[in-house]
């Protein structure tokens, strides 16, 4: 376990979930999230700024559209929630699919929400908003978060120090957060009131812990979606203790067996709270074309470490031309532009802002996956047997899997090392 997670693991056990109750839960998950986030020594790729996502002409009618969708559903009569990711929403063979959505649910009863993505690449999924009555939740409630926020914070008796993290943290940091919690949870409840729900659909429950608090609260099932990585080494699967103030899902539905395993090596869910569900992107795959790149390795993006990736693509650029080989990365959706200019690109370096397959299909055509940090490094396993972890980041993650599955996770400095495999 590395450092940053024993730290938090003690803060556990010595009652930190408590000391951050409010009402029947706790901010501890936020907190957590925010307390990992500022451990790491290099800069992963973050979610939507959702204060400046919408203040655009194509943002403000997604706004619009999402407000008409929300009072159509409150009069629906609808008794299931499913609140996906806008990332999830794909165009596949000329239609829009949601990788997150699970099978078993019946759209007619469902109010569907899904948290921000940038507006221009959830505008060409437009006509699947309005036909399904789609709600971007983040775009409608970010702004009150913020200014409410900004407003309580100074009203907060908030007195909580936290050592032994091996970084400075300040009380005005934690209090912010705290107040978010707070905030986040009466905006929920709001804006849950009109509705009476059996059971909801969360991709990625840690993200919302107010919103799990409230559904909780009102005796919802709640089912997690998986959403990447989770397990032993994911702060939002691995907590020191069982506390019934953790505003945590009932069940969570996993891609696979190796996945369920890592979930209860956790030790949080008990195994009949794990079910394996599979994963739509595998089903989409398709194992008889042939990319017209020939042979190629795939580099999946995480956002930073720039420095050390160029000096990765410039010392290959010449064992891949005598190799005939080419290196394709990919970027992570949150990598912008003027990020992507900084890499290195020669005639077997691409950098592949547009993609024309899904990411997982490069993956399983791929001669070999290298990422510092990615959920994709667990497509390569499912499809490859094997995947190389770049291996730059201090407390990265995948040092646990590279310990742990020493034949699958490979960790490598430079790309002679994946060529003696491939």
């Amino acid at each position: 376990m590395s450092d940053i997670f024993k730290a938090l693991s003690k803060l556990e056990k010595d009652g930190v979930i408590e000391q951050l109750r409010s009402k029947s839960s706790s901010s501890w998950i936020d907190v957590k999230n925010f307390l990992y986030s500022k451990s790491l020594d290099g800069i992963v790729a973050t979610s939507v700024d959702n204060q400046k996502a919408f203040l655009n002409s194509i943002g403000m009618k997604l706004v619009f559209n999402s407000i008409i969708s929300y009072f159509k559903n409150i009069f629906s009569k609808k008794d299931t929630l499913f609140v996906g990711a806008g990332s999830g929403l794909m165009e596949f063979e000329g239609k829009t699919v949601d990788e997150y959505l699970p099978k078993e649910i019946d759209l007619k009863r469902l109010v569907y929400w899904v948290s921000a993505d940038y507006p221009q690449r959830l505008w060409r999924h437009i006509e699947y908003i309005k036909q399904n009555n789609i709600v971007i939740f983040s775009f409608l409630l970010a702004p009150f978060k913020v200014i409410f926020t900004k407003i309580f914070k100074y009203f907060s008796t908030f007195d909580l120090a936290l050592d032994g993290l091996g970084f400075e943290v300040s009380k005005k940091e934690l209090q912010y957060i705290h107040t978010k919690f707070i905030v986040s949870y009466y905006l929920y409840k709001i804006f849950l009131f009109p509705f009476s729900f059996k059971k909801a659909y969360i991709v990625s429950a840690y993200s919302n812990s107010p919103l799990i608090a409230v559904l909780k609260e009102k005796g919802v099932k709640i089912i997690e979606i998986q959403h990447g990585i989770i397990g032993p080494m994911h702060r939002g699967y691995n907590y020191a203790k069982k506390d019934s103030l953790l505003p945590t899902p009932d069940t969570v539905y996993v891609y696979n067996k190796f996945w369920k395993d890592e979930l209860i090596e956790a030790g949080y869910y008990l195994p009949e709270q794990i079910e394996v569900k599979g994963r739509l992107k595998y089903e989409l795959i398709k194992k008889d074309i042939v990319l017209e790149d020939g042979r190629f390795i795939v580099f999946t993006g995480q956002g930073g470490f720039y420095n050390e990736i160029n000096r990765l693509l410039k010392d290959a650029t010449k064992v891949l031309k005598q190799k005939n080989i080419k290196l394709l990365y990919l970027p992570h959706p949150n990598e912008s532009k003027e990020q992507l200019s900084q890499l290195h690109k020669s005639d077997v370096v691409e950098i592949l802002s547009q993609k024309r397959y899904i990411t997982e299909q490069y993956i399983y055509n791929a001669l070999a996956h290298i990422s510092v940090y990615s959920s994709c490094h667990f497509d390569a396993i499912h499809y490859k047997n094997k995947t190389f972890v770049f291996d730059i980041m201090k407390e990265n993650p995948m040092h646990y899997y590279t310990k742990h599955y020493l034949d699958k996770f490979i960790a490598i400095k430079d790309i002679d090392e994946v060529l003696s495999y491939v």
